[in-house]
């Protein structure tokens, strides 16, 4: 459980095998009374064996090292004790895009270069950088995957054959987003003719990466969305950091700015909304792997709307988080692997294979 309790220091683990980096992270952490370094490790192995006995609130872990590197952790360890993993690593500048998105799509929650140190002491901006995001992280509620159990008797609406077509298909992601995502795009035929708008929650100055490395995967277009833009067949859109992205009334692209007190950003269940509200039963949700509960009310607004909805189910998520959110709610259609949901969006009417436009 993490320790959202101010007057309870955030519970840290540390894994690296450079026994001076060990130290100089450690004493920084240790400086700070809001955290407290409860355990270290010298490998991924190491740190496997210790999760359950030390439970801690933020696993802060290398990339690189022996026996088992940071990635192999890091898939095992949101199995074994899920909860929010920072990255500390030289390999994670912004153009070592492969390298970010490996690790992100494997359950870490972000990432940052190794803090640099001088004489053996950390900078103060490295220090107080790495110690507020280590509170950011702990202030995120990690749902893990949840015990199976019987889904939810499905409405009687979601037997009806789809003969409405789909003018848009809005998908939101967060922990887990990037794997799910990648096994979508490779799969969905490359004349796809329905436009795509996404949200993942991601930390700033990676979604154009995330973008480029799409691109490297898949023959549809991928794209940040512009204000006033009309989504297009074959593209695939995503917000600019930091700004909400939904529809004006003729389906073109509105972007806001946050306001204070707002949790996400972009949000998911905003984009959910809008589609449900400008293109009603033409839009299909899909929810993938997350934390939290952004989109479960989007997606129900699809649902109300005589749209589809998909979840990604337990199996394939790396947090069970917000599709089963959705799933309670009792406004899913298709709960599909993120291998089938693309054979899902594949076989959808549009207007091209209605009326060949």
């Amino acid at each position: 459980m993490s320790s959202n309790d101010q007057s309870i220091p955030i519970r840290v683990m540390l894994v690296e095998d450079s026994p001076l980096q060990l130290h100089i992270i450690k004493s920084v952490l240790n400086a700070d009374p809001r955290i407290v370094v409860i355990g270290t490790a010298t490998n991924g192995a190491e740190a496997l064996l210790l999760l359950p006995k030390l439970k801690p609130d933020v696993i802060c872990t290398d990339y690189h090292m022996p026996v088992m590197d940071g990635l192999e952790f890091i898939q095992k360890a949101v199995k074994i004790f899920p909860c929010p993993i920072l990255v500390l690593s030289i390999s994670v500048q912004p153009d070592q895009v492969d390298n970010i998105f490996k690790l992100l799509s494997a359950g870490a929650l972000d990432v940052m270069f190794k803090p640099r140190a001088t004489g053996g002491v950390i900078g103060q901006e490295d220090g107080l950088k790495l110690v507020d995001k280590i509170c950011i992280l702990n202030g995120v509620k990690y749902i893990n995957k949840r015990p199976s159990k019987a889904l939810p008797v499905r409405d009687a609406k979601c037997f009806v054959p789809r003969i409405v077509p789909t003018r848009v298909v809005v998908i939101g992601a967060s922990t887990g987003g990037p794997q799910a995502f990648e096994k979508i795009f490779l799969n969905l035929k490359r004349d796809f003719s329905v436009p795509i708008v996404c949200v993942q929650h991601i930390s700033l100055g990676f979604i154009n990466g995330m973008i480029t490395w799409l691109r490297g995967i898949s023959n549809l277009t991928f794209e940040v969305a512009k204000a006033g833009g009309m989504p297009m067949p074959g593209h695939v859109y995503f917000p600019p950091e930091r700004m909400h992205l939904t529809f004006a009334h003729d389906g073109s692209f509105v972007l806001t700015e946050p306001i204070a007190g707002e949790i996400y950003c972009p949000s998911i269940d905003q984009l959910l909304l809008s589609a449900a509200k400008i293109y009603g039963s033409s839009s299909v949700g899909v929810l993938l792997s997350g934390m939290g509960r952004d989109g479960a009310q989007g997606m129900k607004a699809i649902f109300d709307e005589g749209g589809d909805t998909i979840a990604q189910d337990e199996e394939s998520c790396v947090i069970f988080g917000m599709p089963a959110a959705a799933i309670e709610l009792g406004v899913v259609c298709e709960v599909l692997s993120a291998t089938d949901i693309p054979h899902y969006l594949n076989k959808l009417p549009s207007l091209k294979t209605l009326y060949g436009r």
